[in-house]
C-alpha cells in the first residue's frame, strides 16, 4: 500500500503551513477588542490555516491506521500497535477541535452582537487547547516507540522505536512538549520516508507468518 506512508506526509505538511498561517494569536490575557480586531484582520489567514488543520486531521487518522498496520506485521502479538493507533485519533480529535474553535472566533469577531467578554472566553479556552494534541502525539510515539522496539526490525529499524519512546515521553513534561511536537513530525516523515523506500516489506502477505508452537518466529530466533 505505497500511499499509506503519504498520508503521514501530508498530515504533517498539511499542520506545519496551517500553525504557520495562523501565526501568533493573542493570549490568554487579551482584551476582547485585541482579540475582535486581529481576527477581523487575519480573517482570511486564520480560515484558510484552520481548513488545512482540519484536512490534516484528516490524514492523520488514515496514517494512523496504517502505521497500525505496519506496526502488527512486526509485532504480531502485541497490543500496543493499537495503542499507537488510539493516540492518533485522539491528536487527529485535537486538531478538529481547534480547527472549530478558531472557527468560531473568526465567525464571532465578526457579529457586533457578541461581546468582547464571550471573545475573550474563546480566546482562553483556544489558547490552552493545545493538551490533547500533545497527549494524542505522545501516546501515538509511545505504543509505536515500543511496539518497534520489541519487533523483528522489518520493516523499521530499532532506533527508530527507542527515539519515539523518547519522544512520546518528551511530550509529557511540561514546557518541552512543545519541542517534541516539532521532532515528531520529524519522526512521522522519517517513518514515510523508510516505507516508501523501494523492497520494504511495508506488511505485505509475504512477510514471516506465525511461528508453530515450540519453533521461533523468524530467523533471527525470535
Amino acid at each position: 500500500m505505497r500511499l499509506g506512508p503519504l498520508t503521514g506526509l501530508a498530515a504533517v505538511i498539511l499542520a506545519a503551513v496551517s500553525y504557520a498561517l495562523q501565526g501568533d494569536t493573542p493570549g490568554i490575557g487579551s482584551s476582547g477588542v485585541a482579540v475582535r480586531a486581529f481576527y477581523l484582520t487575519h480573517d482570511t489567514r486564520q480560515g484558510v490555516g484552520l481548513y488545512l488543520l482540519l484536512v490534516a486531521g484528516l490524514f492523520l487518522v488514515f496514517f494512523a491506521g496504517y502505521l497500525r498496520h505496519v506496526l502488527a506485521t512486526s509485532d504480531r502479538t502485541g497490543w500496543l500497535p493499537q495503542v499507537a493507533f488510539a493516540g492518533g485519533i485522539l491528536a487527529a480529535l485535537g486538531f478538529w477541535i481547534s480547527a472549530g474553535l478558531t472557527l468560531s472566533l473568526v465567525e464571532a469577531s465578526d457579529r457586533a452582537l457578541v461581546g468582547g467578554g464571550a471573545l475573550q472566553a474563546l480566546n482562553a479556552l483556544g489558547s490552552d487547547l493545545f493538551m490533547p494534541i500533545l497527549a494524542g502525539i505522545g501516546v501515538m510515539l509511545l505504543g509505536a516507540g515500543l511496539a518497534i522496539s520489541r519487533g523483528d526490525g522489518d520493516p523499521l529499524p530499532h532506533w527508530l522505536g527507542w527515539v519515539a519512546f523518547v519522544l512520546g515521553v518528551l511530550m509529557f513534561i511540561p514546557y518541552a512538549g512543545f519541542i517534541g511536537l516539532g521532532l515528531a513530525g520529524l519522526w512521522v516523515i522519517a517513518v514515510c520516508v523508510i516505507l516508501l523506500a523501494p523492497g520494504q516489506r511495508q506488511g505485505t502477505p509475504g512477510g514471516p507468518g506465525p511461528a508453530a508452537p515450540g519453533q521461533p518466529r523468524d530467523n533471527t530466533g525470535r
